[in-house]
């Protein structure tokens, strides 16, 4: 086993321990009422009813779940299992008709592959997870005219005193890094806050080709 790969099971490990003592219980099927307000202001009005959606390193699959009772063609993609077990039997409660599909892999290898295959979401959804191998491919897995909605922590956060998100640089947005990095994308919404804590949010749109 390479560091790199005994690093990546450390990381499965604490996250799957952390899902077993219960620390996310409070928010397996509640979505955020950040990603309640782009369904309704932006996947409604700008989408195929039905359309794929990816929700990437989404952990119990709270937005995946819900995304899915609304009508959405869900992917949850994690690389716990414990959090994909949840998802799971949480997904037996929705509607007749609902459709979640779950993917166990990191978000680099779940993407990678969703790359291979070629376009085929309508949008993806990444919320409080940043790894910044992925970003460059996200368009590439949007269909023509896909939305990109990403929400994270940026380094504000660990200024402002935040006791939640991480401290390590790697997994923090610099100011305005999301503008960069997607100024090929049509941005349709970006945001920074310093309140409390330092979050930037973006919903950007590939192009129709």
């Amino acid at each position: 086993m390479t560091s790199t790969d005994r690093e990546h099971w450390t990381d499965r490990q604490r996250w799957n321990e952390r899902y077993l003592s219960g620390e996310f219980a409070h928010r397996e099927t509640q979505a955020d009422p950040f990603v309640v307000d782009v369904h309704e202001r932006y996947l409604r009005p700008l989408l195929p009813a039905g359309s794929a959606g990816l929700d990437l390193a989404g952990g119990q699959g709270q937005h995946a779940l819900w995304l899915a009772q609304q009508g959405w063609r869900m992917t949850l993609a994690d690389f716990s299992p414990v959090a994909l077990d949840t998802a799971r039997r949480n997904a037996a409660n929705l509607p007749h008709g609902s459709r979640l599909e779950t993917v166990e892999a990191s978000a680099l290898d779940a993407v990678s592959r969703f790359r291979a295959e070629g376009p085929r979401f309508g949008f993806v959804l990444v919320t409080f997870f940043l790894d910044r191998a992925v970003l460059p491919s996200l368009p590439e897995i949007l269909l023509p005219g896909g939305l990109l909605v990403y929400r994270t922590y940026t380094v504000d956060n660990e200024r402002l005193g935040n006791p939640r998100g991480p401290r390590d640089p790697d997994f923090l947005l610099r100011s305005q890094e999301l503008l960069e990095t997607f100024r090929g994308m049509k941005i349709l919404h970006y945001n920074e806050t310093v309140f409390a804590k330092g979050v930037a949010e973006l919903i950007a749109q590939r192009g129709a080709d």
